[in-house]
């Protein structure tokens, strides 16, 4: 299959039971009249012509959660998915065998910043969450120990399930959540039971259990019953992940041109993989939006944030606006990216907490030994998940032997030197609607009312050489660049 071909195939996520709803839009239409009817009809193209997604709390790639038992959260709990993936057909894919995913996480072919190598102390956790992303779809319910995420207890698939046929999908959804609920709960129950168990007196399951617990430190009944009480669920995110590889194909190229321009380590571009595996449309439950799940207050630090335009879902500004805080975090917290990226996370004052209890600065203590209040799951898994996702995407090509990635979407910045309406806009570059909102999503509003775009607002547009009547009404590039495709 061709880039071009790949690059206008829908990809489709339909969350069930959802509250709000966005839509991502790519795709290129006919030459559009500058009418206000015509402007609201391509809007309407824009949404149809690619992907559906409904979202009832977070984006469902970040899988975080800070709950012991994943079934009440809708992070841990994808039963309120019904997902199909339409970006990628791959025919073979390598088989993600143990061989495989430790020569990945050892980065042997040394593609990844020395930064960036896995610390001894916390590989089996990003193992855990590097076959989230690669070995287990969102079919699979994966039953796991909270404190040590990579201590499996059983995964449920509930693929027959969801496949059912019935009336309302929300049906197969609920006996999905009751299946995982059941099996969880005969878990908990026998954990419980195997605490009073001598080695002798235990089946080949509990056995099993057993050994993954030997490396823990302490007495074994209460690190059994302690086991009990922090079952997890956590859905697989090897379809989510596989979309996001396709769609991040649109923008990687010129994520990293800004990230190499402040000097900045590339490998943290793979950073949306965790926020929200590139879904631009995605908005959370509690306000993050944008491929780099900015919050609002955050947000409007770096970018225009308000009624009319909401920068964080242009994947370009917020781009830029992670290089900045991403580089403000590293040179406040002791240079180390560790920190930095869970600053990112939990906030650098949270993180500077965090090192004041635990009395050390190397971000892999932290993570194995630290919770508070605050600091918690989500927090204390996540540069571990950024690890997976660095070596998950840095070695796609042996994971996903057939992976097509989107065309790469060249662009250049532009500069109003007077506001325009969208109508104005459309004339004077020759792009349609489409085009300009594939660009700069955030102007949605701005064209479905045709009201002006104020002087001095900087859009991206694809890469072409201006005209002298362009030039009038634009100022050329200052610092961005312009792509070619791959």
């Amino acid at each position: 299959m061709s880039n071009k071909k790949q690059f206008f195939k829908p990809i489709q996520l339909v969350l069930l039971a959802s509250s709000c709803s966005f839509v991502l839009g790519a795709g290129m239409m006919d030459a559009l009249q500058t009418s206000n009817h015509t402007l609201k009809s391509a809007l309407e193209s824009l949404k149809t012509a690619v992907a559906s997604v409904s979202f009832s709390e977070e984006p469902v790639i970040n899988a975080l959660s800070n709950k012991s038992d994943g079934i009440v959260n809708f992070k841990d709990d994808p039963f309120n998915v019904h997902f199909e993936v339409t970006h990628i057909e791959p025919e073979k894919k390598a088989e993600v065998t143990g061989d495989i995913v430790d020569k990945v996480l050892s980065d042997y072919q040394s593609r990844i910043a020395p930064e960036f190598e896995i610390p001894d102390l916390i590989y089996n956790q990003t193992k855990f969450w590097f076959r989230i992303y690669t070995e287990f779809d969102s079919n699979k319910k994966v039953i796991h120990d909270s404190l040590h995420p990579h201590i499996i207890y059983d995964i449920v698939d509930v693929a027959d399930i969801m496949a059912l046929p019935a009336n309302a999908s929300w049906l197969n959804v609920v006996k999905a959540q009751k299946a995982v609920a059941k099996r969880t709960a005969e878990i908990r129950a026998k954990l419980k039971k195997m605490s009073k168990k001598k080695e002798e007196d235990m089946d080949a399951e509990e056995l099993g259990w057993l050994a993954q617990f030997k490396e823990i430190k302490g007495n074994q009944k209460r690190i059994i019953l302690m086991a009990a009480q922090s079952l997890r669920v956590q859905t697989g995110q090897k379809d989510f992940f596989e979309s996001g590889l396709a769609v991040s194909g649109r923008y990687i190229q010129g994520m990293e041109t800004i990230f190499k321009a402040k000097k900045l380590p590339i490998e943290l571009t793979r950073l949306p993989f965790v926020e929200s595996s590139f879904a631009i449309g995605a908005t959370s439950k509690v306000g993050a939006a944008g491929i780099w799940q900015f919050m609002p207050g955050i947000g409007r630090q770096f970018m225009t944030v308000n009624d009319q335009f909401d920068e964080r879902r242009n994947p370009w500004k917020a781009t830029e606006a992670a290089a900045k805080l991403l580089k403000e975090n590293y040179q406040i917290l002791h240079k180390n990216w560790g920190l930095a990226l869970t600053a990112y996370n939990h906030g650098p004052a949270g993180v500077r907490l965090a090192m004041k209890k635990t009395g050390t600065k190397d971000i892999a203590k932290i993570v194995r030994t630290y919770r508070s209040r605050n600091f918690d799951f989500a927090s204390a898994n996540f540069f571990t998940c950024f690890l997976a996702a660095v070596h998950a995407q840095m070695y796609r090509d042996v994971l996903w032997a057939d992976h097509v990635a989107d065309t790469n979407l060249a662009y250049e910045s532009t500069q109003l030197k007077k506001g325009l309406k969208p109508t104005q806009l459309m004339q004077t570059f020759g792009f349609t609607a489409e085009q300009i909102l594939l660009y700069n999503p955030e102007l949605d509003r701005s064209f479905k009312h045709n009201s002006i775009i104020p002087k001095g607002y900087k859009i991206f547009t694809p890469a072409q050489i201006k005209t002298a009547e362009q030039n009038q009404i634009v100022s050329r590039k200052e610092g961005s660049t312009s792509l070619s495709a791959q």
